[in-house]
């Protein structure tokens, strides 16, 4: 799971995740296909429902973008997952839950994308490009990294032969929280755009139908 890398001490350090990193991206994809596959499951009254909500959300949004009271809410929930996923990453014991995360993420993401692709077509494309990939720009891959060095520092942890050629579990736990610090700065752009210019798209393209 742990692979070396030259470079830098910084590169070399993180380098060394790219096997966890392959992980975790592979398992957000089995999520992604799951969640679309998942669609097929719906019921019709479900669909209905769904589509109806979809609707009310763009009418709300195009009488009066909804920016206010948004933002604190969005970024505590997504501050509160990446205080979760950096929990997890420093306990071994936190392992299957920071893949069952990430998986679970891409559950969500490929059955939206699905929904509203197959639903509502050429809207439905512009509309989960507004809502769903503005945001996830910065926070999907922020999530990813984190879960990917927080495998990995959790395997050094537990694995002798990574433990002995590699650095300190001090220092490995110095640069997880420094990074964990950063992207959530990454998370701090994405939930911006998701509370304050996503709407504002939905908001000025509704009249052409998005």
């Amino acid at each position: 799971m742990v692979v070396a890398q030259p470079g830098n001490p910084l590169q070399a350090h993180f380098g060394r995740y790219t096997g966890a990193l392959y992980i975790v991206l592979a398992v957000f994809l089995v999520g992604g296909l799951f969640g679309a596959l998942a669609l097929g499951t719906l019921t019709v009254a479900d669909r209905v429902w769904l589509i109806g909500y979809i609707h009310r959300f763009v009418e709300v949004e195009a009488v009066a973008p909804t920016w206010h009271g948004v933002f604190r809410p969005a970024l505590t929930q997504n501050l509160k997952l990446l205080g979760l996923l950096y929990l997890l990453g420093v306990s071994v014991a936190g392992m299957p839950f920071v893949v069952i995360i990430v998986f679970f993420r891409g559950f969500v993401l490929g059955f939206s994308v699905a929904f509203l692709v197959g639903t509502l077509h050429w809207s439905g494309i512009w509309l989960s490009l507004i809502t769903i990939g503005l945001d996830n720009m910065f926070l999907l891959p922020a999530l990813l990294i984190v879960a990917a060095v927080g495998l990995g520092f959790s395997w050094e942890l537990i694995s002798p032969r990574t433990r002995d050629s590699h650095p300190s579990a001090l220092e490995g736990f110095a640069y997880f929280t420094g990074l964990v610090m950063v992207m959530g700065l990454v998370f701090l752009v994405g939930t911006g755009l998701e509370s304050y210019v996503a709407p504002g798209l939905v908001h000025w393209l509704s009249p052409w139908g998005v």
